[in-house]
């Protein structure tokens, strides 16, 4: 005795699909499903439920009984979910069902038409950069200023640096980003011994905010302003910290646009250089908003001379 489920949403779709293959198949729904349960099945049966057949108060836990009475599952999804579920939204048909599916599929049961490219190909993970060369790399990690916004190329100072040094630079940057950001990039890019490290920090009251695959910064001055901002700032420099030592790498941090709380945070950290206190910039971009070329050049020779490079 088998018994074949095709799971989906509850409409004619999956009820058409499941008779198609066996005229005989019927759904298990919130009025039969203890009798189901209870019932000793003696041949081959093919069933079809899903999440909105079952009652509301415990859909989940009887879909899930029910697929694993199932020797072999279709996943049957619908084009839209009755529950109007976005591939973002926590609770959704459409992720329980597909979650107890894969729990299935781990259990070496037969599950046929669960594609799970949407959770694997994810842009929470996306690098903004990869290692530009076998050997030696400089790595510029940062937010926009670190990106050299609103300068031509040859004046931003990981250029300059790169130059100087001869090493290929890449950059793990991105306008706006948070530190919590930067240190993720850094912490899973593909940086190895002896590289270098120039990460000029942002301000570190950027709160990131996920919505559909686009990253926003939480504007609510009670977020912005709280402790845990400089938590979140504080470890996760810390962490880079860490990973460097461990895998004997040079790492320069700089203050660009952070606050003096937490420049005082960092005042124990061997890896922070503080440059000179100064309000504004030495000079400005295209925009008037970003540092220019000077600032970039003071910048590039404060690194250099950490790195006592003969300039």
């Amino acid at each position: 005795m088998t018994i074949t489920l095709f799971v989906g949403d509850n409409n004619s779709e999956l009820a058409s699909t499941a008779k198609e293959y066996s005229s005989d198949a019927f759904l298990i729904h919130t009025r039969n499903y203890q009798e189901f349960f209870k019932t000793p099945h003696k041949k081959n049966i093919t069933v079809y439920s899903s999440l909105s057949d079952l009652p509301n108060s415990n859909s989940h836990a009887i879909l899930y009984e029910i697929m694993l009475k199932a020797d072999e599952i279709f996943y049957c999804p619908p084009k839209i979910w009755s529950d109007h579920s976005r591939q973002f939204q926590w609770h959704t048909q459409q992720k329980l069902t597909e979650y107890y599916l894969y729990d299935q599929l781990m259990q070496k049961k037969k599950v046929h038409g669960l594609d799970l490219t949407n959770y694997k190909d994810t842009f929470y993970l996306e690098l903004v950069s990869t290692r530009p060369s076998t050997d030696k790399c400089l790595w510029i990690a940062g937010a926009s200023i670190a990106a050299g916004d609103e300068i031509d190329k040859d004046k931003k100072f990981g250029e300059i640096i790169s130059k100087k040094i001869n090493i290929p630079a890449a950059y793990l940057t991105r306008q706006a980003a948070s530190i919590e950001w930067t240190a993720d990039q850094i912490l899973r890019s593909d940086i190895q011994k002896d590289d270098i490290i120039i990460w000029e920090l942002a301000i570190e009251n950027r709160s990131p905010l996920v919505n559909n695959n686009n990253i926003k910064y939480d504007k609510n001055p009670e977020v912005l302003l709280h402790e845990t901002r400089l938590y979140k700032a504080i470890t996760s420099i810390y962490q880079v910290v860490n990973f460097c030592k461990k895998i004997s790498c040079k790492l320069i941090i700089f203050p660009g646009s952070c606050s003096p709380n937490l420049k005082l945070l960092l005042t124990d950290c061997e890896n922070y250089h503080h440059t000179l206190c100064q309000i504004g910039f030495i000079d400005y971009g295209n925009d008037n908003i970003h540092p220019g070329p000077k600032q970039h050049k003071y910048w590039a020779d404060f690194c250099l001379n950490l790195l006592s490079v003969d300039f």
